[in-house]
C-alpha cells in the first residue's frame, strides 16, 4: 500500500522535471535566438564589411539601409517629429527614417532644401537627386544598374556611365560614410551566421 503512492510520487516528479527541462530549453533557445537577431542587426555594417562579395554589389549599403533602427549612428538627435533620427553636418541635415523596411529613408538636406534621398525602389534602392532630374537605380544586392532621367513626360532609363558611378559613390559616402567609419565590432562574433544568410545573395 505504501509502495504504490511512492511510485506515483516518483512518476509525478519525473513528469515535473521533464516539463521544467523542456520549458527551460525552449525559453533559453528563444532568448539565444532573440539575442542573435539583435546582434546581427546591431553589427550588420561590420559583418557586411567582412563579407566576401561579387564586384559591383554593395552589402554595406544594404546593411545600413535595412538596419537603420539597430545600427549605431554617431551624433544622432532622436528628438525629431518623425520615426527616426537627424544628424547635423557642416553642410546641412541628414534624416534617417526607420518605420519598417518599406518606409525606410535617408534624406540629405542642404540649406534647408532636400538635396537627395535613398528610398526603396522596384526590387532594390533608388538614389533620387532632387537637384537634377536623375534617379540612380540599384537592385536588392546594391548593384548600380541604371539611371532614370525624369524631366521628360516619359522617363528614360539608361545604363550608368563612369561619371554616374562616381556621383553615386560620393552621395552614398555623404549619406552614411561616417556611420561606416564609426561602426562597432561585436563582442560575440556571429559572422558565420551572417555569411550563411547573405553570402549567396551577394555572390550570385
Amino acid at each position: 500500500m505504501v509502495q504504490e503512492p511512492m511510485e506515483k510520487i516518483k512518476k509525478k516528479r519525473k513528469v515535473l522535471i521533464i516539463t521544467f527541462s523542456v520549458c527551460f530549453i525552449v525559453i533559453l533557445s528563444l532568448v539565444v535566438l532573440f539575442q542573435g537577431w539583435v546582434n546581427l542587426g546591431k553589427y550588420s555594417v561590420y559583418y557586411a564589411q567582412q563579407l566576401s562579395h561579387k564586384v559591383g554589389t554593395n552589402p554595406v549599403m544594404v546593411a545600413v539601409f535595412n538596419n537603420l533602427d539597430a545600427i549605431y549612428i554617431p551624433n544622432a538627435n532622436y528628438d525629431v517629429p518623425f520615426g527616426g533620427v537627424r544628424v547635423k553636418t557642416c553642410e546641412g541635415d541628414i534624416d534617417y527614417r526607420f518605420e519598417g523596411l518599406k518606409n525606410n529613408d535617408i534624406s540629405v538636406f542642404k540649406k534647408g532644401e532636400l538635396s537627395f534621398s535613398l528610398k526603396p525602389g522596384a526590387g532594390g534602392l533608388d538614389l533620387i537627386d532632387f537637384v537634377t532630374p536623375y534617379t540612380y537605380n540599384s537592385n536588392s544586392k546594391g548593384e548600380f544598374i541604371s539611371v532614370t532621367y525624369s524631366e521628360e513626360t516619359t522617363p528614360k532609363t539608361i545604363k550608368p556611365t563612369l561619371q554616374d558611378i562616381i556621383i553615386v559613390k560620393e552621395k552614398l559616402n555623404e549619406m552614411y560614410g561616417f556611420i561606416v567609419s564609426h561602426r562597432q565590432a561585436p563582442k560575440i562574433n556571429l559572422q558565420w551566421i551572417y555569411n550563411l544568410f547573405n553570402y549567396w545573395r551577394f555572390n550570385s
